[in-house]
């Protein structure tokens, strides 16, 4: 019985739907899509949207970004924010931070935070945190953190050690712990390394990596790295580079080096640079000038300059005098100190 009567209800509203009922075509789409009937889907959730149904404007977009139609996507998820819709406009403001739209996003942000919107109040947050409005983003944060949204905890974290409420930071890194978040551990792992603690560090670090986290897996090779621990350092960074981090597969590298074999430490290296290494490509500008091919040597410098490693630029600088190139030389070393001002000053 059960069974005919949700056919029953299905047929109605069907019927509702086909009759122009929104929410009945809303229903549909919801209904197809836990079925798997994702194009069926698709066909409702737009006609609910078109009939000015907020969440099917999302729900659409959702449809849309999956299959990769992302432009189109970002269309619905923008009218679905204009009509009020949170999840719209958490998503839209997504979309605007992966676009570089900083402003755009903050925007989209806000307006999804004040309808309550926990990610979005997180979101929010860490952009004004990176944009050093410590004050602004510690009154978002803080909203999210006691509701329990781990990531604004370790972010709140952030903007009290940065003003020197250390003992605070770490009690909400710990409570991210506790909650399951192993980003955190890298956190107290830090602050354990600053404060000379590194027993404490080593203990934070093994307990993310043993979860699985990998900034805490490579984070614990370099403190093993550090103290001399070398064979145990490489099993972690290999975990780590299995799993795809371009630190670990640059450490690798500098492992390999160490040990005579410049040709291990340039596959490291480029691999490394092929996940996103900055460091790498200056790695591999030394390889090449270390085997006298200033020419090689100098165009990974190059990359590793215009992409901004204040090594790279050093080292770019120090070939273009070398061949003759002052002028370049000089703009190449007044970028480099620009740089490191900037990275001292956000610090």
């Amino acid at each position: 019985m059960p069974g005919r009567l949700k056919k029953f209800d299905e047929f109605f509203q069907r019927k509702a739907a086909e009759g122009g009922n929104v929410v009945a075509m809303a229903r549909m789409g919801a209904a197809m899509r836990e079925r798997g009937e994702l194009p069926e889907a698709e066909s409702w959730y737009r006609r609910a949207a078109m009939g000015g149904d907020r969440v099917s404007m999302t729900a659409l977009a959702h449809l849309l970004a999956e299959r990769g139609a992302q432009e189109e996507a970002d269309r619905w998820y923008h009218e679905a924010a204009l009509a009020g819709e949170p999840h719209g406009m958490q998503h839209l403001a997504k979309s605007c931070e992966r676009r570089g739209k900083r402003d755009d996003a903050r925007h989209w942000y806000g307006e999804a935070a004040r309808t309550g919107d926990l990610p979005s109040m997180a979101a929010l947050g860490r952009l004004l945190r990176e944009d050093g409005k410590g004050e602004e983003a510690e009154s978002w944060l803080r909203q999210a953190a006691e509701a329990g949204f781990t990531g604004a905890m370790i972010d709140l974290g952030v903007v009290l050690r940065d003003r020197g409420q250390a003992a605070e930071a770490a009690r909400w890194w710990r409570s991210a712990v506790q909650a399951g978040d192993l980003a955190a551990t890298c956190q107290l792992g830090r602050q354990a390394e600053r404060l000379g603690r590194p027993g404490d560090a080593e203990s934070w670090y093994r307990r993310g990596a043993s979860g699985g986290h990998v900034e805490a897996i490579t984070r614990l090779g370099l403190l093993l790295h550090r103290r001399g621990d070398v064979e145990e350092a490489e099993t972690w960074y290999l975990d780590a580079a299995e799993r795809g981090d371009p630190a670990a597969m640059t450490n690798l590298g500098v492992l390999a080096r160490n040990r005579g074999d410049e040709g291990e430490a340039a596959a490291w290296y480029r691999k490394a640079a092929e996940h996103g290494s900055i460091p790498a490509l200056t790695n591999l500008g030394h390889l090449a000038e270390h085997r006298e091919d200033l020419a090689v040597a100098e165009q990974w410098f190059r990359r590793a300059a215009e992409v901004g490693d204040v090594q790279g630029m050093l080292s770019l600088a120090r070939m273009l005098r070398a061949r003759g190139a002052a002028h370049e030389a000089e703009l190449w070393l007044a970028r480099a100190e620009t740089v490191q001002d900037e990275r001292e000053h956000q610090h």
